[in-house]
């Protein structure tokens, strides 16, 4: 009999950001319920470091790599992402922003600049068809199938010619 092996806690985040609903008709003032659940998560962890007797300048490098792998987690979700309006890529900027407002919250440390990759990444579905290849180019914090995600997204919501993406994720491998 095989061992079933539980998600990570990771993967099951990407899973929900990927499936979150991105075509919607019209912006409206509420985030997705994801955010609130990630927020809750980072409390938790901020508090388990700061009752574990662990020195300020450790904790806070800890905290550090929480942001990392938070920012990881929402970029590999984003690239996840089938189907999107443009009104689902402002909800995107939306839960970013009150993300990174409750995070501030939380935390002492330069949260915005730490998930400067994600935001870089959303705004990435604004640039002009012509421009993936050296943005792709440029970035490479970002991994092949992350790139594959936002250029096949992008293509779909523009309407590409199967012809153009193809040639488009050619010329970035």
């Amino acid at each position: 009999m095989g061992l079933i092996v539980p998600p990570t806690p990771q993967l099951v985040y990407v899973e929900r950001i990927a499936n979150s609903k991105w075509e919607v008709k019209e912006l409206g003032l509420e985030h997705n319920g994801y955010v609130d659940s990630l927020l809750g998560e980072f409390k938790q962890y901020g508090m388990r470091l700061a009752q574990g007797g662990i020195r300020k300048e450790v904790q806070d490098k800890l905290l550090d790599y929480g942001l990392e792998i938070l920012a990881e987690t929402l970029v590999e979700g984003l690239s996840r992402v089938k189907r999107c309006s443009d009104e689902g890529r402002a909800l995107m900027s939306l839960d970013l922003q009150v993300l990174i407002n409750g995070l501030q919250h939380l935390s002492s440390l330069n949260v915005k600049s730490k998930l400067q990759m994600v935001e870089t990444y959303i705004k990435a579905y604004y640039l002009p068809d012509k421009e993936y290849v050296q943005w792709a180019h440029a970035h490479p914090v970002y991994s092949k199938s992350q790139i594959v995600g936002l250029v096949n997204l992008v293509a779909s919501m523009k309407g590409w010619k199967r012809k153009t993406r193809l040639q488009v994720l050619e010329k970035i491998e």
